[in-house]
C-alpha cells in the first residue's frame, strides 16, 4: 500500500465519537497535514457518530464503524474498512484502538503511528497493557506527550529509543482565533466578579469536587468570587449529583455555576479571571495549555511532572498537590495576584507532524 510519486498520501485518523481531550487533538492533528500532500479521512469507532463530528472541518471525509463494543469483532470490522480504503498509513490517538489498529496495519500491510493518551502505569483500562507490550513493536512510531511518557513506554514495551518520540500537544491557533469571535457569555452582573473557571468533563479524575470545596473557603474571604463549571454535566451520574449536592448544602448556588457542556470554552476562558485544573489526573491537558494560551493565571495540581515545567510557580501561576483542599484554595488566593501570565509552554507545530509522518511514509 505504498503510495506512488505526485500521490496524495492516504491517511485515515480513527477516533471515537465523544468529545474529549484526546479526540480534538487527533483532530487537531490531522488539519495540520496539508491537504495539497495529503488525503486525509477520519473513522468514527462507537455506538453512535457521536458530538466529535461537529469539530471535524467541512470537506473531510468520515467514514462510520458502528460498533456496540469495541471487543467484540472490532478487529475485524477495522481491518475490513482499512481493505476498502487501501491508505497508506493509520493514526489513532487511543490506548484500546492503538492495539487493534497496529494489528490491522500488520494485516494489512499499511504504516501506522499511534500516539499514547495517557500513562500507561495510569490507564483505567488494564486490560490493553498486554496487548501494548504484543502490538507496539509492530508500530512505526509511537508519541508520547511527554518526556515522562516516552521513558515509560519503552521501559514497558522495551521498544529501541528511537521509535517512540516525544511531540508536546500544538495549539490550533487558527480555530481559537475563530472562537474568540463570540460574545462575552458571562452576564451583565458578572463585570464586578472575580471569576474563575474550570473546564473538563465532569469526572473524579477531573476534581470537580476538589475546586467546589476549595472555593468554599475562598468565598469566605472574597465576597465577589464566583466559579464556573464547564463540561459535560449528567443528573443521572452520581459523581454529577455529588457536586450539585455539594453546591448546595454549602449554599453557594449564586456562586458556583454549573456551565455545562460548550463547544467553546475559549469565550468563557478568555474573559475570565483564572484557571483552575484541579485534577487527579491527566495525560497533557489541554484545557489548561489553551488558558496559558489565552495568558491566564492558572492552578494546577502537579497531578503529572510536566506541570511544573509548563506552570512556573508564582510566576505564570500556582502549582499544588494534588488532592489538597487546603492547598488548592490556597493557590486559588494566590493566583489574584500574578501578574505576568506569559505561556512558557512549548507545542508541537504542524511542521513536526508533517516531517514526522513523511519520515515513516518513506522508510
Amino acid at each position: 500500500m505504498q503510495s506512488q510519486p505526485n500521490h496524495k498520501k492516504k491517511v485515515l485518523f480513527f477516533l471515537p465519537p465523544t468529545v474529549g481531550g484526546a479526540e480534538r487533538m487527533t483532530v487537531v492533528i490531522a488539519k495540520m497535514l496539508p491537504r495539497e500532500e495529503f488525503e486525509v479521512k477520519f473513522v468514527l469507532v462507537g455506538k453512535t457518530r457521536g458530538e466529535i463530528e461537529k469539530y471535524i472541518p467541512d470537506g473531510y471525509p468520515v467514514r462510520f464503524i458502528r460498533l456496540r463494543n469495541i471487543w467484540l469483532f472490532g478487529t475485524t470490522r477495522i481491518c475490513k474498512l482499512v481493505r476498502q480504503e487501501q491508505p497508506d498509513m493509520l493514526f489513532s490517538s487511543f490506548l484500546y484502538l492503538n492495539v487493534r489498529l497496529i494489528l490491522v496495519a500488520k494485516l494489512c500491510r499499511t504504516r501506522v503511528i499511534v500516539r499514547n493518551n495517557i500513562d500507561l502505569s495510569r490507564t483505567e483500562h488494564k486490560i490493553n497493557l498486554p496487548f501494548v507490550r504484543l502490538t507496539y513493536r509492530w508500530a512505526d512510531k509511537i508519541i508520547a506527550q511527554q518526556e515522562e511518557m516516552r521513558q515509560e513506554i519503552i521501559s514497558f514495551t522495551g521498544l529501541p529509543a528511537e521509535k517512540v518520540v516525544t511531540l508536546h500537544n500544538p495549539i490550533d491557533e487558527e480555530y481559537i482565533g475563530t472562537c474568540l469571535k463570540a460574545d462575552n457569555p458571562f452576564p451583565p452582573d458578572a463585570q464586578g466578579q472575580y471569576k474563575y473557571i474550570c473546564v473538563a468533563r465532569f469526572n473524579h479524575q477531573k476534581g470537580q469536587d476538589l475546586v467546589v470545596k476549595a472555593f468554599r473557603s475562598v468565598h469566605q474571604e472574597n465576597p465577589d468570587a464566583h466559579l464556573y463549571l464547564l463540561g459535560k454535566f449528567d443528573n443521572d451520574n452520581a459523581f454529577c449529583r455529588s457536586i450539585a449536592d455539594e453546591i448546595r448544602n454549602s449554599k453557594l448556588q449564586n456562586y458556583v455555576h454549573i456551565v455545562g457542556f460548550d463547544s467553546n470554552p475559549y469565550r468563557w476562558v478568555s474573559h475570565a479571571d483564572c484557571f483552575v485544573m484541579p485534577s487527579r489526573l491527566e495525560g497533557l491537558p489541554n484545557a489548561l495549555i489553551d488558558a496559558m494560551y489565552l495568558g491566564k493565571p492558572i492552578v494546577a495540581t502537579r497531578c503529572i511532572p510536566i506541570i511544573e515545567r509548563i506552570v512556573r510557580n508564582s510566576y505564570n501561576g500556582i502549582v499544588v498537590e494534588p488532592d489538597n483542599v487546603e492547598a488548592l484554595a490556597e493557590g486559588m488566593r494566590k493566583a489574584t495576584l500574578l501578574k505576568d501570565t506569559r505561556m512558557i509552554y512549548q507545542p508541537a507545530t504542524g511542521r513536526d507532524f508533517v516531517s514526522l509522518f513523511n519520515s515513516v511514509l518513506n522508510e
